[in-house]
């Protein structure tokens, strides 16, 4: 009974060393290329800046374009409209987290598929961007 117990324990001991070392969230994700690389960092600029409150900063990751889904009725604004609402955002949501993501490029616009952490709840989270003049940012995403 003793043997099977340790089995067990040395198991789960295991277990949850392979799951320590797996990647979880943006910052801990290698990016599989430069393309991946350039994309990371915008996730990355989007969710510092969303994190430290800076309006201006976030809202420079996102294309002129952008249709940005918000709230739980899961409205969609335009960029314009979302800077009115994003300070009343963040001050609702004062933090979050992005997920590892999956990334797949086609031509200039690319998914990022990940989970998004609030209040220490994570979700499924899909960010689409494009990439113009050499630079991407985030035209929408959808949750």
């Amino acid at each position: 009974m003793a043997r099977k117990e340790l089995n067990g324990f040395a198991s789960v001991l295991i277990m949850l060393l392979a799951l320590g070392g797996c990647v979880t969230t943006l910052r801990s994700y290698e990016p599989k290329g430069p393309e991946e690389a350039e994309i990371s960092a915008l996730l990355l600029r989007w969710e510092s800046t969303y994190n430290s409150h800076d309006v201006p900063g976030n809202l420079a990751t996102l294309n002129e374009k952008a249709q940005i889904m918000y709230g739980g009725e899961r409205r969609v604004a335009s960029k314009s409209e979302y800077s009115q609402i994003l300070p009343n955002r963040m001050k609702a949501v004062p933090s979050v987290e992005v997920g590892a993501p999956s990334i797949k490029v086609s031509g200039d616009k690319a998914e990022v598929t990940t989970t998004l952490s609030i209040r220490g709840t994570r979700g499924p989270f899909t960010f689409y961007l494009i990439r113009e003049n050499n630079l991407w940012s985030i035209m929408s995403w959808k949750y």
